[in-house]
């Protein structure tokens, strides 16, 4: 099975670290959409991602059913979130951002404990296997190490995440095992998608051809769309699992 991240492990690691190992089945077939959202927010006027000050790293931010989220954590989904806003050009206000990301750490702390609780774990070969494959598509052993350094990451906090991520996967499995996606829906996927690519070759300027982009056929990325129609699957029960969870829980937020 490949390694596919969740919404929750989202900017940093998306963007600098486990995209290649991550996303091989994402890429065709969002490849339409991924690069009219990036002209898009890179035409007209640039949207100034907004400054969100850091907190004290041991200042407690937040508390899930008692547990605690510090500040170290936050400012580093804090820097993941702003990581990710530059990338696709997005704007918007600080108290937004702010609350993204304290809403985000607080999920994902509430989806931690329900793993737990089923007993789900990650061993230190499966983190270590995880992070071989992730060097694998570096260069060398320093470029993988340049990359690091220069996320809000360190090789500790990324062990942190990768080893409650594959303990998510394993929840995922066990839980929702019947997540299929039907031809019918592959197909319409792909048929919406080849219309969008069409209508971006015609919206050339007068005068300009619009770049060469020959379309793949259904054959060729069939595989790729399902298996992205099933985690979008997947992910929507996982955040509807988290709205649940919110109902029974205890929630303090403190910044």
């Amino acid at each position: 099975m490949k390694k596919k991240l969740t919404m929750f492990l989202v900017a940093m690691l998306t963007a600098v670290l486990l995209a290649a190992c991550g996303s091989d089945g994402n890429n065709a077939s969002k490849e339409g959409n991924e690069n009219k959202e990036a002209q898009e927010g890179q035409e007209g006027q640039e949207q100034q991602t907004p400054e969100v000050e850091e907190v004290d790293p041991e200042k407690v931010v937040a508390k899930v059913n008692g547990q605690e989220i510090k500040g170290q954590e936050y400012n580093e989904m804090l820097q993941q979130t702003q990581m990710m806003m530059m990338q696709f050009g997005q704007g918007g206000d600080a108290k937004a951002m702010k609350d993204q990301t304290l809403n985000a750490l607080i999920d994902q702390q509430i989806l931690s404990q329900e793993v737990e609780s089923k007993g789900y774990k990650t061993s230190e070969k499966e983190i270590e296997d995880y992070i071989k494959d992730i060097k694998a598509n570096y260069e060398s052993e320093e470029k993988f190490e340049e990359a690091l350094e220069e996320s809000p990451l360190t090789m500790e906090t990324l062990k942190a995440q990768i080893s409650e991520e594959l303990a998510l996967q394993k929840y995922m499995e066990k839980e929702f095992p019947d997540t299929k996606v039907t031809d019918e829906q592959v197909k319409e996927y792909y048929n919406q998608a080849k219309e969008q690519n069409e209508a971006q070759q015609a919206e050339a300027p007068e005068g300009e051809e619009a770049p060469a982009n020959e379309f793949p056929e259904l054959a060729e990325v069939e595989d790729q769309i399902r298996g992205q129609l099933e985690q979008e699957e997947t992910q929507k029960k996982l955040q509807t699992l988290v709205e649940d969870l919110k109902k029974d829980s205890e929630i303090e937020k403190l910044i």
